[in-house]
């Protein structure tokens, strides 16, 4: 059985651990990718949202205007209708009736071209908002989209970096000791891509605990693996 000497091995892991350092943090960056894709389209469905809504309230005011017009329209017809019967009255009583009917009439009119005058201004005021939010609405779909390209772009030139680095992962490990490399593997995914950390003014700089003097002894020893009592990562000393 071929001896492990433990000052070479730790040496490997530290450049393995440089370069699963980039690893993961490449995979970091390409996992937040399709949050930050979400995000945009999120935006521009709001936009699109706010846009769409205001072109459906300028229908529903045209709908409404058209409504109050036929209204008007009815209104006047009844009204020369009514003027017409006056001509046929031969009392003055239903003559009065009569009039009164077609005053009642007329401020009924009124009334629906000042509704008709009031609809048509807000019409004109919406449909600028209309413009105001369509505009909007383009100006941040070509921003977003411009900016989706940029992601996609990095993605490929990440995932192209990751694929190179992993190939030169799988090389560098073959030189390292396979039981060594399991427990540092088994470290690296449980504690987010960092296995081993270098002892910092007696302290663990992986969680910061204090590590006791017997502790940093054997690291330097370098006899067999270390391990953070409080974080179980590997220890090296940098001396």
């Amino acid at each position: 059985m071929k001896e492990v000497n433990i000052s070479d091995e730790i040496k490997r892991l530290i450049e393995l651990q440089e370069l699963d350092s980039e690893i993961f943090s490449i995979k970091r960056e390409l996992e937040a990718m399709p949050e930050k894709l979400r995000e945009f389209d999120n935006i521009i469905k709001e936009k699109e949202e706010v846009f769409k809504e205001s072109e459906e309230n300028v229908k529903k005011l045209e709908l409404k205007r058209k409504e109050k017009e036929i209204d008007l329209g009815t209104k006047e017809e009844n009204i020369k209708k009514l003027k017409q019967q006056l001509y046929q009255i031969k009392t003055n009583k239903e003559y009065t009736v009569l009039e009164k009917e077609i005053q009642s009439q007329k401020a009924d009119t009124s009334i629906l071209e000042e509704e008709i005058i009031k609809i048509l201004d807000e019409i004109d005021n919406s449909k600028k908002k209309v413009m105001e939010y369509k505009i909007n609405f383009q100006q941040e779909k070509q921003h977003t989209d411009s900016e989706k390209k940029k992601i996609e772009e990095i993605k490929k030139e990440k995932e192209s970096g990751l694929g190179e680095l992993e190939s030169r992962r799988r090389e560098f490990v073959i030189n390292i000791d396979n039981g060594i490399l399991k427990k540092y593997e088994k470290i690296l995914y449980a504690k987010d891509g960092t296995a081993l950390v270098p002892i910092l003014e007696s302290a663990c700089s992986g969680c910061n605990m204090n590590l006791p003097p017997q502790v940093i002894n054997e690291v330097k020893i370098k006899s067999d693996l270390i391990f953070c009592g409080n974080c179980s990562r590997i220890l090296y000393a940098l001396d």
